[in-house]
Parts: C-alpha cells; structure tokens; sequence
C-alpha cells in the first residue's frame, strides 16, 4: 500500500455513481496525531482504516477547481505493523471529476493516473463538490 491507495485511489472501472459519501467525524486520537505529524492548519478527515498490517489515516486541504478538476494537498498518516512510529506523506493529487478518479502528481509535475480500488469514484464526487 502506498500513499493514499488506501481511499482515494481509483476504481478499475469507472460505474455511474449514486451514493452519496460523506467522511466521518474524525476521532480525537486522530486528530492528535495529526496535529503532531501533518503540518500546517486545514486538514480535512477523510477516512481512517486499521488491518493487521498497517494504520491509517487520509487527510486533505486547500481544495480548488482547476480546468474541471480539483487540485488538493493530501496527507498521510501511516503505521505499518512492527513499526514504533508514524510516518507522514504530503502528495499533490487532484480528482478528475468527469471520471471519477484520483490522479497524482508526479515528480516531473506530470499528473499520472492513481492505481487503486473500488469506492473511489463516490468519494471523488464527494471532492469535486468541495470548491
């Protein structure tokens, strides 16, 4: 698992969506972590999950239309099993609204489709009714 394939990655297949998806509240053990871990102000609970392998938590921030998308930061929080600490990533990605799907930013500046998994098409709807 890496970055934020966790939640906002894509499905394989783009279906019509229907449901609409909010995030839950975020907890208060959450919202110490990320007070320590994720820098600066603004963040926005997106979802948390916990397995036998790993902890954690999605975040994002300063959400804006750009070109009928919406650019987000993204934050990470991150425990795998056997390890003592949290690490934290920050990642540019944005949801191409049209398609349903998360696209980050790589290294180059060039957006690169997001691999992932089903449920994520509601929740970019979700982001793209954020700005």
């Amino acid at each position: 698992m890496t970055g934020l394939s966790l939640i906002l990655a894509p499905a394989a297949a783009v279906s019509p969506v229907l449901a609409q998806w909010s995030p839950a509240v975020e907890s208060s053990a959450w919202r110490e972590l990320r007070r320590s871990e994720l820098p600066g102000e603004g963040w926005t609970f997106v979802e948390a999950t916990r397995t036998d392998r790993v902890e954690a938590a999605e975040y994002l921030r300063n959400p804006r239309a750009v070109k009928g998308n919406v650019e987000v930061e993204a934050g990470l929080l991150l425990k795998r099993a056997g390890q003592s600490s949290w690490t934290s990533r920050l990642l540019p990605m944005r949801a191409v609204c049209s398609e349903g799907r998360m696209e980050k930013k790589d290294a180059d500046g060039q957006w690169a489709p997001y691999p992932g998994r089903a449920g994520t098409a509601v929740k970019v709807r979700w982001i793209c009714a954020l700005p």
